[in-house]
């Protein structure tokens, strides 16, 4: 096998290096809604998007193929964001609960109490003091529920459950579009929190149901309004 000269691996690194960027960029552009479902780009107007070239650029999109967020359509030089299949996600936001529950049962089975100290920080906080914006409580969100998941001490589940967080973020954040329901956020996961503190797991599971299936009843009143409120302009022809 030939090696690589230093210059070509230098190369070689750098075209990584900018796949990698330009795979975070896109990704994070689709869970924002501004390359909305439906949306068609060419390449080039990818490339200028992102400023980059189109060798990195193409790595790039067809790893976001493979994992199911665009696809190649009219020619490999034109790409689509993926429809929402709100179908496909109600049966993960199912799996998703059912994993949720379980982790609570599990915990409820265990020797020690969980550790909920920053959670309860940052949940159950003055309300005065608490952070509103959309982008912060969406992450934050995801790492409460992870969290929960995280009380089994199960690292498949664990595994498993961000397997799927990745899946509905392009969806689920949707859900923190509004203040009121980032205000309801932080009330719900501060009783969820209470109840594991009081040791009342059954109750905690409850809550848990209830918190998921309204942020579910949320993301079904999803518009195509909503979702290109933020669009990034489509490719020209």
């Amino acid at each position: 096998m030939n090696k690589l000269t230093p210059a070509a691996e230098a190369r070689e690194a750098k075209g990584g290096k900018l796949s990698d960027e330009a795979y975070a960029q896109l990704k994070q552009r689709i869970f924002d809604f501004r390359l909305p479902p439906g949306q068609r780009y060419s390449e080039a107007a990818l490339a200028e998007m992102l400023a980059i070239s189109r060798t990195p650029l193409r790595l790039a999109l067809h790893i976001l193929e493979h994992e199911g967020y665009l696809q190649n359509v009219g020619g490999h030089n034109c790409w689509q964001v993926r429809a929402l299949d709100l179908s496909y996600y109600e049966d993960l936001y199912d799996f998703r609960l059912e994993l949720e529950a379980l982790a609570i049962r599990l915990a409820a089975k265990a020797a020690t109490r969980p550790k909920l100290e920053s959670l309860v920080k940052l949940w159950c906080g003055n309300k005065q003091t608490r952070r509103l914006d959309s982008a912060f409580v969406a992450e934050s969100d995801e790492a409460f529920h992870m969290a929960i998941v995280g009380l089994a001490h199960n690292t498949s589940m664990l595994r498993t459950f961000s397997e799927i967080t990745d899946r509905i973020r392009v969806i689920r954040r949707v859900d923190f579009i509004s203040e009121r329901r980032i205000e309801e956020t932080y009330e719900e996961h501060g009783e969820i929190l209470q109840a594991l503190l009081a040791g009342d797991f059954e109750r905690a599971e409850q809550l848990v149901r209830r918190h998921i299936d309204r942020s579910r009843e949320e993301i079904r009143k999803i518009t195509v309004y909503n979702m290109s409120v933020r669009r990034e302009p489509p490719a020209k022809d």
